[in-house]
């Protein structure tokens, strides 16, 4: 993650819209969503990294992370959940605003790596999604 951590840093303090690196395996891409500035807006970048079980969902920002909306809600989603890309499956806390994760990708949650009211850094990884064929043939989530 820390080798992710540095290409994400690198790619943010450029004006590139998409960077792609394999390695094996592993695929990071990362890519800025449209309307989404430079470096000096400090906005965050939509990160997608794929491995073998799929895609890894990260923080795109730090902040304590929530998997649902209130301790009385039930969470956005949990292991065996279909979601579709733009679903969203947490919240992080910054300065008192609460900002969504989106999955990035359709597919089932596969893992969950992150419990909710942990400090989390941009780029740490917080799901696992793995491919599936329902979530993105019109399976209902």
């Amino acid at each position: 993650m820390d080798e992710v951590r540095r290409v994400l840093e690198h790619v943010q303090a450029s004006d590139a819209r998409e960077v792609e690196v394999s390695h094996g395996q592993f695929r990071l891409r990362l890519k800025r969503r449209p309307g989404m500035g430079t470096a000096a807006s400090d906005e965050p970048l939509a990160v997608h990294a794929a491995a073998a079980v799929g895609a890894t969902i990260v923080a795109p920002l730090t902040g304590v992370f929530y998997r649902a909306a209130s301790p009385a809600d039930a969470p956005y989603a949990d292991v065996g959940d279909i979601v579709r890309a733009e679903t969203v499956v947490g919240l992080i806390e910054t300065m008192k605003i609460f900002n969504e994760v989106l999955a990035e990708q359709a597919g089932r949650i596969a893992d969950i790596l992150v419990e909710s009211g942990t400090l989390v850094h941009a780029g740490d990884a917080l799901m696992l999604v793995a491919d599936d064929d329902a979530a993105g043939a019109g399976g209902e989530p």
